[in-house]
């Protein structure tokens, strides 16, 4: 019993990891990973715990690095970034005092300081602003800054991606109701996907082949046609 329930819980968790788009990169080749397998990815690099800090510093600033930890994850599930953008951009933390993250520290210009910084990549490389620095956002920001920042510099292609989106289901959904038109033009009264009930969800005694489109029960000619 109790290994059912230990494997239950690993399932669950392995899930919940399939499902989240906010990542910790512990290392460099993680890192690389994760920024070369999605289109964009926001990476918000920590900072690092000072040496030699009071006692009431060093809890607030891990009261702060906490705070902005779980403001990059409750950006990751604002929409559109939740589910319409799921598969395309990633959040990722990084802790800078790690160091197998040296080197990714160094070629991105993070100064190993206390102070975070938040990097926007595109296709595995880092956005740059007009200067040619790379584009950053500092401090303990706030989440609604955190989306202007983003809003800035990707805005734009994140519409695009939704408009395109949008389009496609568009599209799929004027397919489906071709299908199901062809069925109810043949006659036959229980189209090409039942079972389905008159709510549009699966049953074993009642079906329906327009119920994802006929909420309500209706068939080709007015009625649903059910098999009990």
């Amino acid at each position: 019993m109790k290994m059912k329930i230990w494997l239950f819980v690993m399932i669950l968790c392995s899930l919940n990891l399939l499902e989240s788009r906010h990542y910790g990169a512990k290392h460099e080749n993680q890192f690389i990973d994760l920024i070369n397998n999605h289109q964009f990815a926001i990476v918000c690099f920590l900072g690092q715990m000072p040496e030699n800090i009071e006692k009431d510093a060093q809890k607030k600033l891990k009261k702060d690095m906490h705070n902005l930890q779980e403001t990059i994850k409750a950006t990751a599930d604002t929409e559109p970034y939740k589910k319409q953008l799921k598969q395309d951009v990633a959040f990722i933390i990084v802790e800078n005092g790690k160091d197998a993250m040296a080197a990714v520290l160094s070629k991105y210009d993070i100064p190993s300081a206390s102070t975070p910084h938040i990097l926007l990549f595109k296709d595995g490389k880092a956005i740059t602003d007009v200067s040619g620095k790379f584009a950053q956002l500092s401090g303990f920001v706030c989440k609604a800054d955190l989306l202007d920042f983003m809003n800035d510099y990707l805005g734009k292609e994140f519409d695009d991606i939704l408009e395109q989106k949008a389009e496609e289901q568009a599209k799929e959904r004027e397919m489906e109701l071709a299908r199901y038109q062809a069925f109810a033009a043949s006659r036959y009264p229980y189209g090409g996907y039942a079972p389905y009930n008159v709510w549009g969800s699966p049953s074993s005694s009642i079906y329906t082949g327009y119920a994802a489109f006929y909420p309500y029960g209706y068939g080709y000619n007015g009625y649903a046609y059910l098999i009990p």
